[in-house]
């Protein structure tokens, strides 16, 4: 991915209300992290000076310290955004090493950063996607799910309703901007396809044409049932990247139909159970894109049982499970390295330190890469530890917000500006230095080291902008369109 995904804002109002998906703000207190060690005050003096920074704050539209206001859901923004950050650092890395097969595959793979657990940093898009469904499935559902437990069951039907007509919108119009952008570009020879198909047309008006062709069967849900509810990777013409789109667009319906249907169960309990049943005869049948999105909204679930018995994990008050939440998440970003076997070779070459991970897969299952099966665990254990873990503030900082807020754009707009401009710079880099491509010297990684952080800053730039100028725009249409149809039809009636 990652694979992604399209980011469901947390911000985002139900209809009929001002009410948003972030319920009862609060902001954190964090005393106690403060370490005295001379390294790390001058780590965070660093980074402070560094956010402080006038020039960053403008380029990259970074928050200044303390502007943010957080809420008691405000750090599934920062997991998001640390997820699209593991995608972007997946395809970016994938220009200057091969690192997809397991560490020692072959005689060939043998790079450091194969290495089980160093692989999880630079090879996790996988997982990635599935910790964006997983967080989709807690955020679509958290606030109807509040509402089952306090008894406002009558406010659920009018806000699964508005986000049904909402969704649609929200997730298709930023690509429909970009893939347009892309369809131009590729056109007049600005970038190279960024699909493996791609065959241009012979005039622009015929280019046009085949685009509004190919949007179509990337929108219309006629088209993508089948291969979305199956989790099926379906790679649009002028982005193949944004596969997770109609998947993301169907996940979401699966939810709010489980909200509909289980609105009336009395127990919570039985509630969550039905829930737990669903997500694992999902997965039994090979729909990993539903598993993950049915255990985030189990998670949410589980979540809001804590805050009813006053039982949430704290710094103060550390759950009494905290090795075993520990070990959790630990298992589970080992395994978020797991390399993929969408080839034949890979399900019998060797895999040092995944050989007992890649047992544990039933092969019999409907999948196209049976990876999924353990991203997919990976990805909702990660969710469900971090929850239960003082690790959850490390993503209600400044830096993991700003990748949350940014982390759809970025998604989009990431592999459009390898094509357009990064795959340029690269080469320039390397001209300049007389490095050998792929050829894995001191001198090299430098060279990637310095391509990764330049590159990295102009991208999530250019993300902030698409964010500002596309994707919360977008947002406002979707409520704007809605309360427009909402009062044509009380006029009618």
């Amino acid at each position: 991915m990652s694979p992604t995904t399209p980011r469901p804002s947390i911000e985002e109002k139900i209809a009929g209300g001002d009410e948003s998906y972030d319920l009862e703000a609060q902001t954190r207190s964090y005393e106690g992290l403060n370490s005295t060690s001379a390294i790390d005050t001058w780590s965070r003096s660093f980074l402070d000076r560094l956010e402080e920074s006038p020039v960053i704050q403008k380029f990259l539209s970074y928050p200044a310290p303390g502007s943010l206001e957080l809420k008691s859901t405000s750090w599934l923004d920062g997991v998001r955004g640390v997820a699209a950050l593991g995608v972007y650092i997946f395809h970016t890395m994938g220009i200057w090493a091969s690192l997809i097969p397991a560490w020692h595959a072959d005689t060939h793979q043998n790079n450091i950063f194969q290495l089980p657990l160093i692989r999880t940093i630079f090879v996790s898009g996988g997982a990635a996607v599935a910790v964006f469904f997983a967080v989709s499935g807690y955020v679509l559902t958290y606030k109807s799910l509040k509402w089952m437990r306090t008894g406002k069951k009558d406010k659920i039907y009018p806000a699964v309703a508005s986000s049904m007509f909402r969704r649609g919108f929200r997730l298709y119009l930023p690509p429909v901007v970009l893939t347009f952008c892309e369809m131009i570009a590729t056109r007049f020879g600005f970038t190279p396809p960024l699909n493996f198909s791609f065959v241009a047309e012979p005039t622009l008006s015929a280019q046009f044409v085949d685009w509004l062709k190919d949007m179509h069967g990337f929108i219309n849900p006629l088209y993508t049932f089948q291969t979305a509810m199956q989790g099926i990777i379906v790679h649009p013409k002028y982005d193949a990247v944004l596969w997770t789109i109609p998947i993301e667009f169907w996940g979401s319906f699966v939810l709010y139909t489980l909200l509909l249907l289980l609105v009336r169960i009395p127990s919570n309990r039985l509630r969550m159970l039905s829930v737990a049943i669903y997500a694992i005869l999902s997965m039994k049948m090979g729909s990993w894109n539903i598993f993950c999105f049915s255990s985030g909204m189990l998670i949410a679930d589980f979540n809001l049982d804590q805050e009813e018995s006053n039982t949430v994990p704290s710094l103060d008050r550390p759950s009494r499970f905290r090795l075993i939440w520990t070990t959790i998440f630990a298992v589970a970003f080992y395994a978020a390295g797991f390399p993929a076997l969408v080839y034949d070779e890979a399900k019998q070459n060797p895999m040092p330190g995944f050989e007992v991970l890649r047992a544990i897969i039933p092969m019999e299952l409907a999948m196209e890469d049976h990876s999924r099966f353990i991203w997919s665990l990976s990805g909702v254990a990660l969710l469900a530890s971090i929850s239960q873990l003082p690790i959850k503030g490390m993503f209600e900082t400044n830096f993991c917000q700003y990748l949350g807020k940014i982390s759809f754009s970025l998604y989009l707009v990431h592999e459009f500006c390898l094509i357009l401009f990064g795959l340029r710079f690269s080469k320039l880099l390397m001209a300049v230095t007389g490095v050998v491509p792929k050829s894995g010297t001191l001198m090299y990684w430098i060279v990637c080291a310095v391509w990764f952080w330049t590159f990295t800053a102009v991208v999530c730039a250019l993300a902030a902008q698409v964010e500002k100028r596309v994707d919360a725009p977008s947002v406002r249409f979707a409520r704007a369109l809605e309360r427009r149809c909402l009062k044509v039809y009380k006029s009618m009636w």
